[in-house]
């Protein structure tokens, strides 16, 4: 293995969270343009929710593929292509002439941040000895929870002050200069290996993630929607007989046998679910319960979101690093679990700093979860399999969030077209069923992270 000097460290890992920083701030820039782009377009909110749609369907259907490509291609090939795929989603949108177009140019974004962040992971841990490896991940902790924070602002800004469009110009020149830094300095890091596409699988996976998100996500006819999980379920069957019966599988899932690694799997897609939920459902609470403003709603999410992306970097590691896996995780899901039961009992005299305050330690709680359990899965994994590990644990989030956020979105709208959705007392109700269905995912979590004590994978051993 490599042994790269702290300089040339620095200048790859400078690159690499550049380049995820704008991949993860592009998803979250356009949600607050979405009510200006109805109006241009002359759609309605469940045609202009298909650009968040099918940004999740291109990266669901691009991360199974990547390991093979992390394989196959250097890693210097592989982020050039990444980020001028980004470079055309942005200058495409910005001079979209209709709705489709500007679809167009999310499926490319979707495809770019699909090669990205399993990317970015992957040459992290390589890069950085075992021992450093919770530094790694802290810092793309850092990076990925930070954008979330700031994108919402910047394009209220930019939407209020110009137009939608500007959101892509003024994001591609920052675009551009980083491919220009890329060509120059970006190394390889990965080693290739002899690799040959298995075209059935490309073709299984993609029916496969695609149509079970698709149909989660899907707002039409529940027959359809219903069918399109089906065909999924049964191609996803298909898959993994596939990959487990191929010498040299697209997507290595013998992973699974490590105990510590299926785990973790299952508990960071349960907690991401979370995650996405609560911060769907809050803004809802305070909107339409509380009568306050979108900007209101925006202070009390900013502070939870810049705990998370504070606490996911070196402390949460560091304590991962001293009490191991099993105890912080336990009390990150008890705390979580306490806060969601607690949320489930707001109502509309609650005032916002409570609120905010409220956020603020469950995000801390999720934070404790996330970033430092994908290093405990990772670190199971021999290098060779890391590509592999970082492109099922990206998926595993994918499917947590979608699947996760359906289910208990679903309290919502099952409680407000009772009184059309604008009484808020009714709609409280449905709001205080949803965190309380959020209670019972961090239960779930809770008992799951119990199984870690049990593990004896730690700093890289295995069972």
């Amino acid at each position: 293995m490599t042994t790269y000097t702290k300089g040339k460290r620095r200048l790859l890992v400078g690159i690499l969270l550049s380049a995820s920083f704008i991949s993860v701030l592009n998803q979250f820039l356009l949600i607050t343009a979405f009510p200006q782009i109805m109006s241009d377009f002359e759609i309605n909110a469940t045609e202009v929710q298909w650009l968040t749609t099918v940004f999740m369907l291109a990266i669901a259907v691009l991360v199974p593929i990547t390991a093979y490509l992390i394989d196959r291609f250097t890693s210097r090939a592989l982020l050039l292509a990444a980020v001028f795929s980004f470079s055309s989603a942005h200058l495409l949108p910005a001079l979209a002439p209709n709705f489709g177009t500007l679809l167009v140019g999310r499926i490319l974004q979707g495809a770019g941040s699909g090669m990205m962040m399993p990317l970015m992971q992957t040459v992290l841990l390589l890069v950085y000895p075992r021992e450093q490896r919770g530094f790694a991940m802290g810092l793309v902790g850092l990076v990925i929870n930070v954008a979330p924070a700031i994108g919402p602002v910047i394009s209220g800004l930019l939407v209020d002050s110009f137009s939608w469009r500007a959101v892509f110009y003024v994001t591609l020149p920052a675009v551009l200069l980083l491919m220009g830094f890329i060509y120059r300095y970006m190394e390889n890091v990965t080693e290739q290996r002899p690799a040959k596409i298995d075209v059935l699988s490309v073709l299984l996976s993609s029916v496969a993630f695609g149509g079970i998100l698709y149909g989660f996500n899907s707002t039409g006819s529940s027959t359809a929607a219903m069918l399109m999980i089906g065909i999924g379920s049964v191609a996803l069957l298909l898959f993994i007989f596939r990959q487990l019966r191929l010498e040299k599988p697209m997507l290595e899932l013998r992973t699974f046998k490590r105990p510590l690694f299926a785990l973790v799997i299952v508990i960071t897609a349960l907690s991401f679910s979370l995650l996405i939920a609560v911060e769907t459902i809050l803004p809802m609470f305070v909107q339409n319960v509380q009568l306050y403003s979108a900007f209101d709603s925006g202070l009390i999410i900013f502070p939870g979101a810049m705990t998370l992306a504070v606490m996911s970097s070196w402390p949460a590691n560091g304590l991962i690093g001293t009490a191991g896996y099993g105890s912080p995780s336990s009390a990150s899901f008890c705390s979580a679990r306490r806060r969601s039961r607690i949320t489930s009992c707001l109502s509309t005299d609650t005032g916002i700093p409570v609120t905010a305050v409220l956020f603020m330690f469950f995000m801390a709680g999720i934070a404790m979860i996330n970033m430092p359990l994908t290093t405990a899965a990772l670190n199971a994994l021999p290098n060779e399999l890391i590509s592999h590990g970082t492109a099922i644990t990206n998926t595993a989030r994918q499917f947590g969030g979608s699947i996760g956020l359906v289910f208990i979105i679903s309290f919502i709208t099952r409680a407000a077209p009772e009184a059309g959705g604008e009484n808020p007392l009714t709609f409280l109700e449905g709001v205080q069923s949803a965190f309380f269905a959020s209670f019972l995912f961090a239960a779930v979590g809770l008992v799951l992270t119990l199984g870690l004590f049990r593990t004896k994978e730690r700093k890289g051993g295995t069972t």
